[in-house]
């Protein structure tokens, strides 16, 4: 079956050495959800530490429509019920500000960022060729960095730092000013700028005193398929925010992963620079297997919303299972 290719459309700047700042942040925790109309709504507070941690999202924006789409290209669909005024979907200072997810059928949990709008259509930043009409669709505004940590405390200006990877490998690196209206200023020309977090994906995030933000959302109801890309830091999170940790053999990484080629990598909660686990895929029968004495590992968990590292030697993807099903 052919996929559906998904291209971030983010201004790149320069690179990252990750292992310099990685390490794994503190696990946050679901403070509330309430239940309307099958959403789980709610919000979670996390708190980060003093140094470097590995951050996600375990909520998504509501939908802004469901429906089942018709495709009328390679790139564009036809939504019942739309009526956007043209383009109000549609990028803005260089970046996307709304998304197409497949919520149903064989291509579940695929994203792809719109490029421009109508009353009825929308193109696509994505080849959609394989995309059948009985497969349903939401749309949604983006999450982004300056939502995410709009409501923080302890970021300090013109020193704490946040660094997001694209597919390619480069990182889009920010420099918290709490006076700009993003929150973040872009590390190399030092003016006003954001960027998107997609579903399950991680950012690294550098703190000089550590502090805590407060994110409000829907819980996701449906997969999501994250690329992983060759030669990439792939930086991933289950984007799940239930309490407490799930154990890494459980969560289906391994069916898109190369026997004894592809990794994962685990770091620490506390802002060092502590890894504590690389792990290689030995296949279905053997699981996970130390990197370094090939010996079996049991027991190893990753938190809901915060990340690890993912790194593959050809293109692939995780098809990562819904938080909250109906």
């Amino acid at each position: 079956m052919q996929a559906v290719t998904r291209r971030r459309k983010i201004k790149k700047m320069k690179k990252t050495n990750l292992i310099a700042i990685l390490a794994l942040a503190a696990t946050p925790a679901f403070l509330h959800a309430a239940e309307s109309f099958s959403d789980v709504v709610g919000y979670q507070k996390t708190d980060f530490p003093t140094g470097s941690s590995l951050q996600g999202v375990g909520f998504i924006n509501p939908d802004l429509i469901a429906a089942t789409a018709t495709k009328l290209s390679a790139s564009s669909i036809s939504v019942p019920g739309l009526s956007s005024a043209a383009n109000s979907l549609a990028p803005s200072g260089g970046l996307p500000t709304h998304y197409v997810e497949i919520t149903s059928g064989s291509h579940e949990g695929i994203l792809a960022d719109i490029l421009s709008n109508n009353g009825t259509t929308v193109v696509l930043d994505a080849d959609i060729s394989s995309f059948n009409s009985t497969e349903t669709i939401a749309i949604r505004k983006h999450v982004k960095i300056s939502d995410v940590f709009k409501n923080s405390t302890g970021l300090g200006d013109y020193q704490d730092s946040l660094s997001v990877y694209q597919l390619d490998g480069s990182a889009s690196v920010f420099l918290r000013d709490s006076s700009t209206t993003t929150g973040w200023l872009d590390a190399s020309s030092f003016n006003e700028s954001d960027a998107v977090l997609y579903p399950s994906q991680g950012c690294v995030l550098v703190s000089a005193t550590g502090g805590s933000f407060t994110f409000t959302g829907t819980v996701k109801k449906t997969k999501t398929v994250i690329p992983l890309n060759a030669g990439a830091v792939n930086i991933v999170s289950l984007g799940n925010p239930s309490s407490g940790n799930f154990n890494i053999g459980n969560i289906n990484l391994g069916a898109g992963l190369v026997d004894y080629s592809d990794s994962v990598s685990v770091f620490s909660t506390n802002g060092a620079l502590t890894q504590d686990y690389t792990l290689l895929w030995a296949g279905a029968a053997d699981g996970f297997l130390d990197a370094s004495t090939f010996s079996p590992v049991s027991g190893v968990t990753v938190p809901g919303t915060s990340g690890f590292v993912v790194s593959v030697m050809a293109d692939t993807a995780w098809t990562v299972a819904a938080p909250y099903t109906p």
